[in-house]
């Protein structure tokens, strides 16, 4: 049994400083992310993702971090600009797996974000 809550903790301060090589070092190659509109097959389309939120993210700051064995519930206040300006709290369930993140489960307010994944509309 591993304890999650430092490796989730370590992860998001190299998110914290935008420091993707640094993060990677603590996903599983086949992580799994599961998310209000997007699901990611492995640690690599994660980070893309992941890179792209960070490029209008003002303020990532850690409200609570919760640790138990090979699970971590990590809740965050989100800052981000345009095109999704808002102040976001979000939930975060990892599972851990050999000192890496095998899976993340995330929940928030979706509404600023739902433009950003909104199909095109033709006219």
């Amino acid at each position: 049994m591993s304890n999650a809550g430092p490796i989730v903790e370590v992860f998001y301060a190299a998110v914290q400083r935008k420091d993707i090589a640094a993060a990677r070092r603590y996903l599983h190659a086949d992580l799994t992310f599961h998310g209000l509109f997007e699901t990611h097959p492995d640690a690599d389309a994660y980070l893309a993702a992941l890179t792209g939120l960070l490029s209008i993210t003002s303020r990532l700051d850690v409200k609570a971090l919760i640790g138990e064995g090979d699970d971590a519930a990590i809740f965050f206040e989100l800052e981000t600009s345009a095109p999704a300006a808002a102040t976001t709290l979000v939930a975060e369930w990892h599972r851990v797996r050999d000192g890496r993140t095998l899976q993340v489960h995330s929940a928030f307010d979706g509404r600023p974000f739902e433009a950003m994944f909104a199909p095109a509309r033709r006219s």
